[in-house]
């Protein structure tokens, strides 16, 4: 391993040491546990494709957790506040603010990933003790496989809006204003198709106006992604195939590409300001 790595690794581990030390874990996933432990009193309510109204609560509860774990417990770590030292960087190696930036997200993805292998193994437990418990006509199929897929996106997506708001924390100083802007922003990512969905329909009309913003929002795809391009929760509970490999690569690769980009970015901003 390089003195870069090392250096990277000494920033990674504080942040995951800090993160333990705030229990920033332990109280997600209690949550998350008590809200699946909910789902056993409820699911007779359902009354037709349990399997699929389970596996949507399941994938929709670690997304919760990991939204706040992401919005809270990750702002808090990344901002830059007038008032606060850095204190990854002071108790680390001498490093430079690109290993910074690198450690500050490895560190925040390692809790991220602890988090969504607890939770995804706690779901798939529930999942099977639901399947045992209901008739195979309400939840017959229970694939391993895109339980696992599904999982990868939504950690890949989680990753993604990690890397943006550690960009966000090096163009605006204080918690609350990156919350801010980093909320605005996946409201913007998570909007963005359904408004593009109307207008192509307003497009198809023949409507020339319709046509020309139709393209507008296409573009702004580049920098608003679409986070539905990784969502594979239906495929859980569903007979049959799921997409080919060269799908998967096409998308998996190109929400990698974003976070790279972003976090190239993060590095040459943080080279322009102070870390303190």
């Amino acid at each position: 391993m390089g003195p870069k790595l090392i250096r990277i690794a000494a920033v990674a581990r504080l942040v995951v040491l800090d993160g333990l030390r705030r229990h920033a874990l332990l109280g997600l996933v209690a949550l998350a546990v008590a809200a699946q432990l909910g789902a056993f009193f409820f699911f007779d309510f359902i009354p037709r494709d349990i399997g699929r109204a389970s596996a949507d609560f399941i994938l929709s509860i670690a997304w919760l957790a990991g939204f706040i774990f992401i919005f809270f417990h990750g702002v808090q770590v990344m901002a830059m506040d007038e008032e606060k030292r850095v204190v990854y960087a002071l108790l680390a190696r001498p490093i430079s603010r690109g290993e910074y930036v690198l450690g500050v997200f490895a560190g925040l993805a390692l809790l991220l990933l602890l988090l969504n292998l607890l939770l995804g193994a706690l779901g798939y437990g529930s999942l099977l003790l639901i399947k045992g418990l209901v008739s195979a006509i309400y939840f017959s199929q229970l694939s391993l496989a895109f339980y696992l897929l599904a999982w990868l996106g939504l950690f890949t997506l989680q990753l993604l809006l990690l890397a943006v708001i550690l960009l966000f924390s090096g163009l605006v100083r204080g918690s609350f204003p990156v919350l801010l802007i980093s909320l605005s922003y996946y409201a913007i990512c998570s909007g963005l198709p359904v408004v593009r969905e109307a207008v192509a329909q307003a497009a198809a009309g023949g409507r020339e106006t319709g046509a020309g913003l139709a393209r507008l929002l296409q573009g702004l795809t580049a920098v608003f992604p679409d986070f539905a391009r990784l969502d594979y929760k239906n495929l859980i509970t569903v007979a049959g195939t799921g997409p080919g490999w060269a799908e998967l690569a096409v998308n998996f690769g190109l929400v990698g590409a974003y976070i790279l980009l972003a976090l190239w970015l993060a590095t040459v901003v943080y080279q322009r300001r102070d870390l303190q």
